[in-house]
């Protein structure tokens, strides 16, 4: 098994490294504050000095960094800086594969039209052409490297639509009739273990799940599910609950490599989220 170090192990980096170690896989994380759990360090990846002696001895590096606010010098020093100092360290160490977690929000696409790897990458801010930046930086990465682009993550603590629903807060029409995408954060966090274990990655994947779905119904299931009214439909300015656009992601290239999604639908995911709810 591959001993693997992921820089950045927050909310899906975490789960990622609890899972890693579960199949077999020797596991650091790196973060700007150590935990009390065996194998994490305090790391800072603007700063080289604080990398700890783990990251050097990865044969595979997990690029899991999050922005800290969102704004343009956050997202370069996270997303370009940060990942190019940790490239070149690990290069200097037993490195074999790099996998970046990156987003699908460097497609500017909003047509409603099917989007996958082969599709231009054409982001209309400063957050997707930063992500487009530090994918560029694996290509000069002396070992294997792919990117792994998810689409909106969800999953406990991260129930924005749930709340919405119950507070009975109005949704434009705008919103209810656009196609979006999303990904269970467990789910995230298989598929960063699944190219891990693989024998070879390709250059770039998808992670997004199976049902691109109109947010309106979405809504009506949540809705429905609680035993509630729908939110009431609001004028343009209300609520806008997606900064992905109008698109259909396809993950069928990730899929045709075997991987299986535990939360296909967002039906799946927002049911486990709501049982999760009534146990607790």
């Amino acid at each position: 098994m591959a001993r693997v170090f992921i820089a950045g192990a927050g909310y899906v980096g975490s789960v990622a490294a609890r899972l890693l170690r579960e199949a077999g896989h020797p596991a650091d994380i790196g973060r700007r504050k150590a935990s009390v759990e065996a194998g994490s360090h305090a790391m800072d990846v603007l700063r080289p000095a604080t990398y700890p002696a783990a990251l050097a001895e990865a044969e595979c590096v997990v690029y899991c960094v999050s922005a800290d606010a969102f704004t343009e010098e956050t997202y370069r020093d996270a997303y370009v800086h940060g990942l190019a100092n940790v490239i070149a360290a690990a290069a200097k160490g037993r490195a074999r594969r790099l996998v970046f977690v990156s987003s699908t929000g460097v497609f500017g696409q909003d047509d409603g039209g099917v989007v996958d790897e082969t599709s231009p990458a054409t982001p209309k801010g400063f957050s997707g052409r930063a992500l487009l930046e530090g994918e560029a930086l694996l290509a000069g990465a002396p070992f294997e490297a792919t990117a792994i682009r998810f689409s909106g993550i969800y999953g406990p603590g991260r129930d924005r639509l749930i709340r919405m629903v119950r507070s009975g807060s109005p949704v434009s029409a705008r919103s209810r009739a656009a196609v979006t995408n999303r990904i269970h954060r467990d789910d995230c966090a298989r598929a960063i273990v699944h190219l891990v274990g693989r024998p070879s990655v390709q250059p770039l994947y998808l992670g997004s799940d199976e049902a691109p779905t109109p947010m309106g119904e979405i809504l009506d299931w949540i809705a429905a599910r609680l035993g509630l009214p729908s939110p009431p439909l609001g004028e343009d300015n209300a609520q806008v609950l997606q900064r992905g656009g109008n698109k259909r992601i396809s993950s069928a290239r990730l899929r045709g490599e075997g991987f299986r999604f535990l939360y296909p639908t967002y039906r799946e995911g927002f049911e486990a989220i709501l049982a999760a709810e009534t146990a607790a």
